[in-house]
């Protein structure tokens, strides 16, 4: 009797299928966890190299039917407002796959997710037609079964904030007065430096049978975003 066993889990908030244990072909989760450790707490660099190998390995480039996204923010900030379109930030901010004063937009792919992306029940949303087949987007999402298994567990474990075995290394990090988004923030890095426009990555805050995902474009190609807009925003509030 043989005894093999798999161990494969899949996210209820973003779909994403990892496999944590294989008795018939070892994985990295144990390896991955060490390396964000010894990057929180010791700054280590080997894991920045072993992301760098996965990703210059990585060639799914997204092609899609569908051409709309939404970007969306607070109707607080419409009296900030100079334009009838809202664009990337012209300050970028530190976020998630995007470090301080770096070109990021961030867009969803359908607008019923809009308020618990942004946590707030009256929005303003702008419309974009993305030129998909114009661009090269890394295709992150849980729909392309050829993701190295590695790749979908790092960045399982940086969405989540904390690695497989609990270890919070977001809380770490800001204990630590860096950035919680540092290890995201590695991912996405190698990606710009491989020459990929943006992500195609499952949205975070899905649940059991309603998902959807993410658009991340950035690089000087953002600055194209009036190309894409499509229209003037619009006002939604959640009833």
């Amino acid at each position: 009797m043989r005894d093999d066993f798999v161990i494969q889990s899949t996210s209820g908030k973003t779909n994403r299928s990892t496999i944590h244990a294989d008795s018939r072909n070892e994985t990295d989760t144990v390896k991955i966890q060490k390396l964000i450790v010894d990057y929180v707490e010791h700054d280590g660099k080997d894991f920045g190299l072993y992301i760098e190998a996965l990703v210059n390995n990585f060639n799914n480039r997204l092609y899609l039917t569908t051409t709309a996204f939404y970007r969306t923010v607070d109707i607080s900030v419409l009296k900030h407002l100079w334009s009838n379109q809202i664009g990337p930030s012209p300050k970028p901010s530190d976020g998630r796959y995007n470090t301080v004063g770096e070109k990021c937009i961030y867009l969803i792919d359908t607008i019923d997710f809009l308020y618990n992306e942004l946590n707030s029940s009256s929005i303003l949303v702008q419309k974009f037609n993305m030129p998909i087949d114009t661009l090269k987007i890394a295709d992150l999402s849980p729909s392309n079964k050829n993701i190295h298994n590695s790749l979908a567990l790092a960045f399982d474990m940086a969405e989540s904030g904390r690695t497989s075995s609990g270890y919070r290394f977001e809380e770490e990090l800001q204990a630590r007065s860096r950035s919680r988004y540092h290890v995201s923030q590695i991912l996405s890095s190698y990606f710009r430096k491989n020459g990929w426009d943006g992500l195609y990555i499952p949205g975070v805050h899905g649940n059991a049978g309603r998902h959807y995902h993410n658009l991340v474009i950035f690089g000087p190609i953002v600055d194209k975003w009036k190309d894409w807009a499509d229209g003037s925003y619009f006002t939604r509030t959640k009833k």
